[in-house]
């Protein structure tokens, strides 16, 4: 008898499209199991070993519930339960989730064997820093592995915004030559917003119609179950064990060439250690079974950013500095990124397109036409502009000029016997 997760497993996967046989292979249960419990999806309830009469009883549909939801964390649920009046202890809870934890973690992992072709997991985590003008920024690794073959593709990057989460995905069909039918994430922010009033995943519009532009259906791990992705397949903890330790590097592209490089050689061209297959060859045997590229180009997505022109009419972007017209020096615009390239646009109307530079290249990218003509001002030096306001009660008085002559009956004549001559007495 099967236990009530994994009767839902069973009704995800073929709600999801999968035949019969595929889901048989995956779960590894027989396929008259699966098909009695597709014809009869009563959903067994897995009973706790708790006494009679438990305290936590009356809260096993509210838990269930909640935990379907995606919250595992036992001290929130109990906080929740005791606002609703249970009266007994957090350890109750905890024996009680146990077993369907470790339930949850061995259907995880038994669904992360996809068949060829079906499945690919991305992991992005932070791996370091590296020194730029504007001081140490941070590098995170994106890693993308097919479920089936554990093929490889990653890269490094210095931020982890939706624009440059759409370019990894687009290097990474390209890189293993086609797209899975379908991806798992984790619940980051540029993939998955929230969750509906339905209780479902309420994904980002903008990575919506990138999914829909390239085929494949996104799929989120419930909230606080990573193990969803399958968590042998961790691909960030890999690159650090196994490719950071002890590694040296003089540049961000000297360290993504040595990433690929690494990749190539090492991560597949391995024997993997569930699958016990070399994982280049395996891979090769996937690739015919993923959805064609098509000659699809890379997605037409605009990531919009505002910026000050610089008085030399530059603006600066991801560590590289490209010209604007002169006429706009001083004035702000928006720079946004489509396919490959820089534009800057003020007010709709669009100033200036450049090829994109490597991020953190400190680069000067100049098209001459922006500065011809700019005014360097007149050669010689005329000096500081001033202004003098003086008050109107105090202005210069007009001063009359007259003769001696008019001041002499103003003057007392001066009685020379009056005088006395004082001498010093030694």
């Amino acid at each position: 008898m099967l236990r009530g997760g994994e009767v839902n497993d069973i009704i995800e996967l073929k709600r999801q499209g999968l035949s019969v046989s595929q889901i048989s292979a995956m779960s590894g249960y027989d396929r008259k199991t699966i098909r009695k419990y597709l014809g009869n999806p009563k959903i067994p309830m897995y009973k706790p070993r708790i006494s009679n009469g438990s305290k936590l009883e009356p809260f096993y549909g509210y838990l269930s519930h909640r935990m379907s939801e995606g919250a595992w964390n036992a001290v929130v649920l109990f906080r929740e339960i005791v606002q609703l009046g249970y009266t007994g202890k957090v350890t109750i809870l905890r024996m009680w989730m146990h077993p369907q934890r470790e339930q949850a973690t061995q259907v995880a992992v038994r669904r992360f064997e996809t068949p060829a072709g079906y499945q690919a997991q991305v992991d992005w985590g932070e791996i370091g820093s590296i020194d730029t003008d504007a001081g140490p920024k941070k590098l995170y690794c994106f890693v993308y592995t097919l479920g089936h073959s554990r093929a490889m593709f990653a890269d490094v990057t210095t931020d982890t915004r939706i624009g440059t989460l759409l370019r990894m995905h687009h290097a990474a069909f390209h890189a293993l030559g086609g797209v899975p039918r379908e991806i798992l994430y984790d619940r980051m922010k540029t993939v998955v917003l929230g969750i509906d009033e339905r209780h479902e995943n309420r994904f980002h519009p903008l990575f919506a119609d990138f999914s829909a532009y390239w085929g494949f259906s996104p799929r989120a791990c419930r909230a606080y179950r990573p193990q969803t992705k399958g968590k042998v397949e961790n691909g960030v903890s890999y690159i650090r064990k196994n490719f950071l330790c002890g590694r040296h590097a003089t540049s961000l592209d000297d360290l993504r060439t040595q990433l690929n490089k690494w990749i190539w050689d090492v991560a597949n061209n391995r024997i993997h250690g569930t699958t016990f297959k070399h994982v280049h060859a395996h891979w090769m045997d996937e690739k015919p079974n993923l959805l064609p590229l098509l000659g699809r180009s890379e997605f037409p997505f605009a990531s919009h950013e505002t910026r000050q022109v610089s008085r030399d009419a530059f603006v600066s972007y991801r560590g590289n500095r490209y010209s604007v017209p002169w006429r706009v020096a001083g004035l702000e615009v928006q720079l946004r990124e489509m396919n490959s390239h820089l534009q800057v646009v003020r007010s709709g109307e669009l100033l200036a397109m450049h090829l994109l530079s490597p991020p953190g290249s400190r680069s000067n990218i100049v098209l001459p036409q922006h500065h011809d003509g700019i005014p360097f001002g007149s050669p010689s030096k005329r000096g500081k502009a001033k202004i003098h306001i003086a008050s109107s009660d105090r202005q210069n008085p007009v001063v009359e000029v007259r003769s001696l002559a008019f001041y002499e009956p103003y003057i007392e004549p001066v009685d020379t016997t009056s005088l006395y001559v004082y001498e010093e007495v030694s």
